[in-house]
């Protein structure tokens, strides 16, 4: 009884899902997309890029790690989304895309030892990425961002842990815990002499079949136990404040959201629930126009902090 239960609910947001693409009419004209190749010592890896109108000079950076997929890859229905967030916010775009050679499925490696360390494997090349793009655009060094889906979630943990001089907040969605284990201390270890708390954003599909939400859960426990030791008392492990967001335009799916604030002033961590929907809804809220409202509040959560010097909050 309770899958059917767990599997009517997921139908519902479906058909919820349908509705609101319906309703938002067609997608809108496609960004100036560019598509580059990167390559180090670990291998190559091509990656879209967007670039807003303007000079790039001093602009954030967001780097977006996608699923086991590659949706600008398809022209229907409406391509990459976060570029119409990237022109009206005013940040940069990076787009890595997995090669098949490296995973028939387009699956970033993230449960891999070789791709779990700084300096080596899949995260050495998307650090590569970004660092390259700031000294070629001269991009705001406080203001790089890292988030991602499914494995692209999974894989942005990896990076979190093993790059916290290089992203000032990251949003691993949909993913899993670093290395696949609940302490803290994993993720501090990985960080070392560079530990810190981490502005996170996380968000998790209550029906997610393949990361549940129960993995969800523990992906966010870990990450505030390691905030906490790199920098004690620096975040509650329960949430500050909760929201219920209705339906509207750019928000098809009723959400919560948890905020995690730190007694410093700063939210550490942002926890959001779209309560009526699976894994592939969840990957199409963050890539299609009808949960571009969503995509904003990512957006806001991450482009709210700045980089901070090792072991302080904010």
């Amino acid at each position: 009884m309770r899958v059917i239960v767990l599997r009517l609910f997921a139908v519902l947001g479906s058909f919820l899902l349908i509705a609101a693409c319906l309703l938002s009419g067609a997608p809108g004209a496609q960004a100036q997309i560019d598509k580059r190749c990167f390559t180090n010592g670990a291998g190559t890896r091509c990656y879209y890029l967007h670039v807003p109108p303007g000079a790039a000079a001093g602009k954030p950076l967001m780097v977006y790690l996608h699923g086991c997929d590659d949706p600008i890859a398809h022209p229907q229905p409406s391509g990459f989304s976060l570029t119409r967030v990237a022109d009206e916010m005013g940040f940069v775009l990076a787009y890595p895309i997995q090669d098949r050679a490296a995973d028939k499925n387009l699956c970033w490696n993230w449960d891999k030892a070789a791709h779990q360390q700084r300096g080596q494997g899949e995260p050495s090349i998307i650090a590569g990425i970004t660092t390259a793009l700031i000294d070629e655009f001269q991009l705001g060094r406080s203001r790089v961002y890292l988030g991602g889906y499914s494995a692209g979630g999974a894989m942005t943990t990896n990076l979190g842990a093993t790059y916290p001089d290089l992203y000032a907040a990251i949003a691993p969605m949909a993913g899993a815990p670093y290395r696949t284990k609940p302490e803290g201390q994993v993720i501090i270890d990985a960080m070392g002499p560079r530990a810190r708390p981490m502005p996170t954003y996380f968000l998790q599909t209550l029906f997610d079949e393949i990361s549940n939400i129960v993995i969800g859960r523990s992906n966010l426990a870990q990450w505030l136990a390691a905030d906490n030791l790199a920098d004690p008392g620096s975040v509650p492990t329960l949430p500050t404040d909760v929201q219920i967001l209705a339906l509207g335009p750019g928000l098809p799916i009723p959400l919560t959201v948890e905020h995690y604030a730190s007694p410093r002033g700063c939210e550490l961590a942002q926890f959001t629930l779209p309560v009526l929907a699976e894994h592939a809804i969840g990957a199409g809220l963050l890539q299609q126009d009808h949960g571009i409202e969503i995509q904003r509040n990512l957006m806001r959560f991450l482009l709210a902090h700045h980089l901070p010097t090792p072991h302080q909050t904010c």
